[in-house]
């Protein structure tokens, strides 16, 4: 749990919860996500990994404006899985695919240290084009979180995490197999990244656009 709770730590007064309902006609899994304004405890996460209750959201952006990680969603019911990752291989980009709740993907960039908002949002825009998903959600959503009328912080928005039970929304290796549990915390460790790799990376990847073209 330690692990998992490292890689994808956020906002700390606050998390999402998500209630499942029928699919819809589309694929589409139906159902109630809401925001708890209260501390994310260590029960939350175990909670989460062994299936009891609602699983867990966290909202990516901290008190502080920084964020450890970041998430492309792929709203996509029919998505070609390993076409996708396969692009991904071959941009060099360090992103981890897992099967959101609706058939679609998470894509998720981790770092090594916490990176501002506007830098994890800005690289994952940049990156949802080179993969040819331009118009994806990007999480975080938010640069900065703000304050309301009554002067209380507001809450970001939430994406619901993987391996809800260890055994739903997995990650996914490059010929559509799964990852169990050990093994995503492992590929995770090995992709994460630095403000100055990213950098680099990026304009790697740009490179390789304008070769392909």
């Amino acid at each position: 749990m330690d692990k998992f709770k490292q890689i994808f730590s956020g906002l700390t007064i606050a998390y999402g919860q998500y209630q499942p309902g029928d699919r819809g006609e589309n694929g589409k899994q139906q159902g109630k996500a809401f925001i708890v304004r209260k501390d994310v405890t260590d029960e939350l996460w175990t909670n989460h990994l062994e299936g009891k209750g609602p699983a867990l959201g966290i909202i990516p952006i901290t008190e502080n404006n920084d964020c450890r990680w970041g998430c492309i969603d792929i709203d996509e019911y029919n998505l070609d899985h390993t076409g996708l990752i396969k692009s991904i291989r071959d941009f060099k980009l360090p992103l981890v695919v897992c099967r959101s709740k609706s058939g679609g993907a998470h894509v998720f960039l981790f770092t090594r240290e916490n990176i501002s908002a506007s830098l994890m949002q800005s690289k994952l825009k940049q990156m949802s084009i080179i993969l040819g998903y331009e118009g994806s959600e990007i999480f975080p959503k938010q640069t900065q979180l703000g304050m309301n009328q009554d002067n209380v912080r507001t809450s970001g928005s939430f994406i619901n995490l993987p391996y809800f039970k260890k055994t739903e929304r997995k990650a996914l290796l490059p010929d559509g197999k799964e990852l169990e549990f050990e093994d995503f915390l492992n590929v995770v460790k090995d992709n994460l990244q630095t403000k100055e790799s990213l950098k680099l990376l990026f304009f790697a990847s740009v490179l390789s656009v304008s070769e392909a073209t």
